[in-house]
């Protein structure tokens, strides 16, 4: 009965607020977890961190790909992993990033035209995507999202907006 009770709870549940509402109510409540278990830690003993912020970055982007360190994107596992380091002058290191942060993620500008691979990659990594993720989530086919990357193709618009769309940048910056 009371197992019944609850996936009645957590139907209506989603119901309200969505799948997504409910995953990132989840993620939220883990983020918070790991803040506590920070805070302990501080308490106890501070992880600091004497390196540059990058080599933290890369330090983190290793632990995620091995698998070491388990989050449901490269984004998140920043997210967890950042807020157990601090600075030798007890400052967090890596300042967590909002919601918006992290879906407008654009790459620098660079002088002269940038490549359609060098705009995009970054914004998969901090998605988390493979080019087939993105290719899925954009409902093209993955020989469309890599022809693109790869410059074997021209899109047509419809193709670009649903690209783009994906990643979260308006179809005009998407390059062309």
């Amino acid at each position: 009965m009371h197992d019944s009770f609850r996936n009645t709870k957590d139907v209506l549940r989603e119901m309200l607020i969505g799948k997504e509402g409910v995953a990132e109510e989840e993620r939220q409540r883990q983020i918070e977890h790991e803040r506590e278990l920070a805070r302990i830690r501080t308490e106890s003993h501070a992880i600091v961190w004497t390196g540059t912020v990058e080599e933290l970055t890369e330090t983190i982007r290793r632990w995620y790909e091995s698998g070491w360190l388990l989050a449901d994107s490269y984004q998140d596992a920043l997210q967890k992993a950042a807020i157990h380091f601090l600075g030798t002058d007890g400052k967090p290191i890596i300042k967590p990033l909002t919601e918006s942060t992290a879906t407008y993620i654009t790459p620098e500008p660079k002088k002269g035209k940038v490549s359609r691979r060098e705009f995009v990659a970054p914004l998969l990594d901090a998605k988390g995507w493979s080019p087939l993720d993105w290719a899925l989530e954009a409902t093209v086919a993955p020989a469309t999202a890599n022809d693109y990357l790869d410059n074997k193709t021209n899109p047509y618009r419809s193709t670009r907006l649903k690209l783009a769309k994906a990643l979260g940048v308006p179809v005009e910056q998407l390059p062309k």
